[in-house]
């Protein structure tokens, strides 16, 4: 009799951390996502418990994030979304991930301070599209510094390319599609100004489409004749 218990209790255990595995990998950097077929199999008491879990940290970290922002006399515009709940769909983007283990999105933020709230939003929103644009920089040097190191273009070649992306933030914001942000708030300065904070996601697959896009442009703009070799070594780049 005893010997059922033990043997249930170790089945129901490891019943639990099946469960519980897969959707801790789902958003995380570490581990990999949920198989389709598995998730067809879960019962719909099973998804739901998955779904609450997928959603704990997320919740949690916008809550603490809200917290902080509101002590420091942000608010929300009329007629948006709570504050938690804009930061918890940023969050929840944050640990998204592709079935590869790669970051699903990128995040950015920015802040802007001016006389009026259109003023003060453009300004955040240029800030916030050049840290993306930043962000895809970096990847795109990663990129490059692996295709080196894989001997798959030479160190050269590499160097030229780097150059090139060290210059090209404007030429990502150009090309990147419609962002809008995910988030926005807002605080007094003063008697006259307001300053606007914002936060935005983009997709990253996308991000690199718009890193190649603007990568043969300032080539194109800068050797005019001389670009298509190194816009055939972009080209090959970005090729997974």
């Amino acid at each position: 009799m005893k010997l059922n218990k033990v043997i249930t209790l170790l089945f129901t255990f490891g019943l639990a951390v099946l469960l519980v595995a897969p959707v801790q990998a789902q958003y995380t950097m570490k581990e990999k996502e949920v198989s389709p077929k598995k998730m067809e199999k879960l019962t719909k008491k099973d998804k739901k418990k998955l779904v609450k879990f997928i959603k704990e940290k997320p919740v949690k970290e916008a809550r603490k994030e809200s917290k902080k922002l509101r002590k420091e006399g942000y608010l929300v515009f009329p007629g948006s979304a709570p504050m938690d709940k804009q930061l918890e769909r940023i969050w929840m983007k944050q640990y998204q991930e592709n079935p590869d283990g790669t970051q699903k999105y990128l995040i950015s933020d920015g802040n802007g301070v001016g006389k009026t709230q259109t003023a003060a939003e453009m300004q955040a929103m240029e800030a916030a599209k050049l840290q993306l644009a930043g962000q895809i920089s970096n990847e795109v040097n990663q990129i490059i510094e692996g295709k080196i190191a894989n001997d798959q273009i030479d160190r050269e070649t590499g160097n030229s390319l780097t150059k090139f992306v060290a210059g090209s933030k404007n030429y990502i914001v150009q090309n990147l599609m419609y962002v809008n942000p995910g988030f926005k708030i807002y605080r007094n300065v003063g008697s006259k100004d307001m300053e606007v904070a914002v936060k935005m996601f983009y997709n990253a697959e996308e991000a690199m489409i718009a890193a190649e896009r603007a990568l043969e442009q300032k080539i194109r703009n800068e050797l005019e004749s001389e670009a298509d070799e190194l816009i055939e070594e972009i080209n090959r780049l970005f090729k997974k």
